[in-house]
């Protein structure tokens, strides 16, 4: 979370790293054979996360980095199929492939 607040906090400053995006997302991670149809007893493991992205585009190249909070527990030391702190922090480095305009 704090990573959030010193992103928003820079955005806000009008520093020279404003992300072009920044936005708030729910977002599930889990394996896609952990649930039907794909399997007749599916585990419910997974992370749901509520989290805030912001994101940089450089042309067709992005960076995107989350901060949030894990909302399910699994065991009383992990949130969904993530081990640690409720907190979790995500960065992506991608490429966009446009296929049609």
């Amino acid at each position: 979370m704090r990573r959030a607040i010193i992103l928003l906090s820079l955005a806000a400053s009008g520093c020279a790293a404003l992300p072009n995006t920044i936005a708030p997302e729910l977002e599930h991670m889990s394996h896609a054979t952990q649930h039907a149809p794909l399997t007749d007893h599916p585990t419910r493991y997974g992370a749901n996360i509520a989290q805030v992205t912001a994101q940089w585009d450089m042309g067709a190249a992005y960076v995107s980095l989350s901060e949030g909070i894990g909302l399910n527990r699994k065991y009383p030391y992990s949130y969904g199929e993530i081990e640690g702190p409720r907190e979790q922090f995500t960065a992506r480095i991608g490429y966009q492939f446009t296929v049609r305009k």
